[in-house]
């Protein structure tokens, strides 16, 4: 049985009018879309970049948990 994953994506309007999707996990824009229910794919496929969880998580040990946000 799959573990269900822990990471969602909240969805911000930028300037423009087109809608965000953050990852929560790796904390980049996943995509950004006119319709805000096109971002679910991208949200499906979406896989974090370990390099850049290794990176968030060398700077959460070197500066804390505030410091980069989380």
């Amino acid at each position: 049985m799959p573990v269900p994953s822990t990471v969602s994506f909240p969805h911000r309007r930028n300037a423009s009018g087109f809608f965000d999707s953050i990852c929560t996990r790796c904390h980049i824009t996943v995509a950004s879309a006119r319709n805000e229910e096109d971002l679910a794919l991208y949200e499906h496929d979406h896989v974090c970049n370990p390099i850049r969880l290794y990176q968030l998580a060398e700077d959460r040990g070197r500066f804390g948990r505030l410091a980069v946000g989380t």
